[in-house]
């Protein structure tokens, strides 16, 4: 088998490898997917004015970790306008006013209403407290804040947390929490808690949206790094001697790469199945991560002129083969004087309505997809030009109850093979950005001492 020597292998381009590979690109490093592009769960297309989201849509501010890659690869991003608490509910279209007082405008009974003010008003207290866990603290750490955040309310399920609710109401909020892919039954309360905080504080959490799709950033990572090979495929990682070696399964056939330092930034269970010889604690720690699948959709329009939904960022959907929708021309729009011709709309289905979804072929997601998107938005009926799919599963991994504990195994430090990912925390893209340059940080430091 043919063997290359380099300094450093990045293993896997989603966004964690671009950002280790980004971070050690005046060196020499190679970058090695499986796919046959970079991005992982994060794509989009462009369509003239506006794009066609597959994946991740809202990303964290200028100070975050994906804020400084947006700003060093000069790719733009813009605070996301409109209302992105909006609910569609049983024929109704909600978008204006306090979420608590939803139930009184929707076709509730008075005990439904009652106890949807009781939940919500519990669950604003219980987003506070996490605020308050969640708030960067000067100087310290990520690692530090990720486990103080893992830590809260980890004990229970947020099922068990925010207790019994009539079908009507619990619909509302399964909805919402399911986002990340984890049934309210399956999930760590506080993670729970957590993604409300981002949902309902986008000034707080994940409020931006990059200018013509995520996709830009990860082809703008992916130019600054000199040896990105797609289609191919690790099939084992293992140490020789004060090296590490990477077999690999490429267009012509298998090699292997000799390097210093390898950053591992695949799913937790392929790292488990890839590396040889990992302590005890860590491997069980990286098959005990849970992941939820996701599937998305992405439908391109043709209307013209101002529409209803175009003030409107993102919409619950309760009781749907979808969860939510998101109106990426909303963003666009507010780029231009004028309003572009046609809509682009990412809907999503996570959990067990994803698992659902799952079983059937493309055109049947897709079909019943748009029949969603249709009756909650009516005008866009008969105006859909063009329809994409995403399937994940393995999707988003999710902290479940007691995920907490097996943090200190996941952080510990290893010699010459380093981890990165969104299962090391609980931030999405954000987790996986300061994981991979944190990574290739420590890699560098190993290189440079020869």
């Amino acid at each position: 088998m043919r063997v290359e020597e380099r300094d450093a292998v990045v293993v896997g381009a989603g966004i964690a490898g671009l950002a280790a590979a980004w971070e050690l690109r005046d060196g020499d490093v190679v970058l090695v997917e499986a796919a046959d592009r970079v991005g992982g769960r994060i794509s989009s297309v462009e369509r003239g004015p506006l794009w066609l989201n597959l994946g991740a849509h809202v990303y964290g501010g200028p100070t975050t970790e994906v804020g400084r890659l947006l700003r060093e690869t000069g790719v733009e991003a813009v605070e996301v306008p409109g209302t992105v608490t909006a609910m569609s509910y049983k024929g109704r279209l909600l978008s204006d006013g306090p979420v608590e007082l939803y139930p009184f405008r929707l076709p509730f009974s008075l005990a439904d209403r009652l106890a949807f003010v009781r939940i919500g008003l519990k669950l604003r207290l219980l987003v506070a407290r996490y605020g308050r866990v969640a708030r960067t603290v000067p100087g310290e750490a990520p690692e530090v804040r990720q486990q103080r955040m893992l830590d809260f309310m980890d004990d229970v399920s947020f099922a068990e947390a925010i207790g019994p609710m009539p079908p009507d109401v619990e619909a509302f909020f399964r909805c919402t929490v399911t986002r990340s892919t984890g049934e309210p039954e399956a999930i760590a309360a506080g993670y729970g808690v957590g993604y409300f905080h981002l949902v309902w504080n986008k000034d707080q959490g994940l409020g931006r949206s990059i200018v013509g799709g995520p996709q830009r950033l990860m082809d703008g990572l992916a130019a600054g790094v000199r040896d990105v090979r797609l289609a191919t495929r690790a099939t084992a990682v293992r140490r020789d001697g004060d090296r590490v070696v990477v077999e690999l399964e490429g267009p012509e056939g298998p090699y292997a790469v000799r390097a210093r330092s390898v950053v591992m930034a695949t799913t937790s269970h392929r790292t488990a199945d890839l590396v040889e010889g990992l302590p005890a604690d860590l491997e069980a720690a990286l098959r005990a991560i849970t992941y939820g699948p996701l599937v998305a959709a992405a439908f391109l329009t043709d209307e013209e002129g101002p529409q209803p939904w175009d003030r409107l960022y993102g919409i619950s959907a309760p009781r749907r083969a979808i969860s939510n929708v998101f109106n990426l021309a909303n963003v666009a729009a507010s780029l231009v004087p004028e309003r572009p011709r046609g809509s682009s709309f990412m809907v999503s289905a996570a959990a067990n309505i994803a698992r659902d979804a799952l079983r059937l072929s493309d055109e049947e997601i897709l079909d019943r997809f748009q029949a969603d998107l249709e009756e909650i938005l009516p005008g866009v009926r008969g105006h859909v030009v063009e329809r994409l799919l995403h399937r994940a599963d393995p999707g988003i991994p999710f902290p479940h109850p007691g995920r907490a504990a097996i943090q200190p195994a996941l952080m510990q430090p290893l010699e010459r093979i380093h981890l990165a990912g969104d299962y090391l925390g609980t931030w999405y893209a954000e987790t996986s950005a300061w994981t991979g340059a944190g990574a290739a940080r420590r890699a560098r430091a190993e290189i440079a001492a020869g």
